[in-house]
């Protein structure tokens, strides 16, 4: 079987898979569908997109021959193939991605969904250079989206991380109040 065609057949079936799911999410209760249809909807639609864009093909496209010949492209803008990776980069970039998902859920096993995906986040882009400012604003925007769209928004409450569960503590209450003072002047 071609590259192109296992492209195609596997494109195909990943969409197929999302299409069920989302037709299973379809008689669940709305509170239990929604995190099925948030995330199953864009998918499916970028896997129609891509599956579109494999059977169709794509045109080749070609350096100009002359230089800066009207109507040509840049050829800085055209696509070239890339070079194969190195085996030993290969493997490298891999562990290095393996490595940052198991990471992430070491972090929301162990301090909780909110505070896991917070330390995740902060850790992997400082890892990446970025500068403290973007880092720290990016983190915040982070926890505020899942704090008011889970905890404020949906009422969707996370288990606290094995952390908190073996000292004894939560951090359920901060959550609560943090969502009381943001939804409070909403409320009649």
């Amino acid at each position: 079987m071609s590259s192109r065609r296992l492209s195609m057949a596997f494109t195909g079936g990943l969409f197929l898979l999302m299409a069920w799911a989302l037709w299973q999410a379809y008689g669940w209760e709305l509170q239990a569908s929604l995190m099925a249809w948030l995330i199953g909807l864009p998918t499916a639609a970028l896997l129609a997109v891509q599956l579109g864009r494999e059977i169709l093909g794509r045109p080749e496209q070609s350096a100009p021959a002359g230089g800066d010949e009207p109507g040509l492209a840049d050829p800085s803008l055209v696509e070239r193939e890339a070079e194969p990776l190195d085996p030993a980069e290969e493997r490298r970039r891999t562990a290095n991605i393996i490595s940052w998902i198991l990471g992430f859920a070491a972090a929301i096993w162990l301090v909780g969904f909110q505070f896991g995906i917070g330390l995740a986040t902060l850790l992997y882009l400082k890892s990446a250079g970025e500068r403290w400012l973007t880092v720290i604003g990016i983190t915040v925007a982070v926890l505020a989206g899942v704090v008011l769209v889970f905890d404020c928004g949906m009422h969707i409450f996370f288990a606290e991380g094995k952390l908190f569960t073996w000292t004894g503590l939560t951090a359920t209450p901060l959550f609560n109040s943090f969502c009381y003072q943001v939804t409070s002047p909403f409320k009649g």
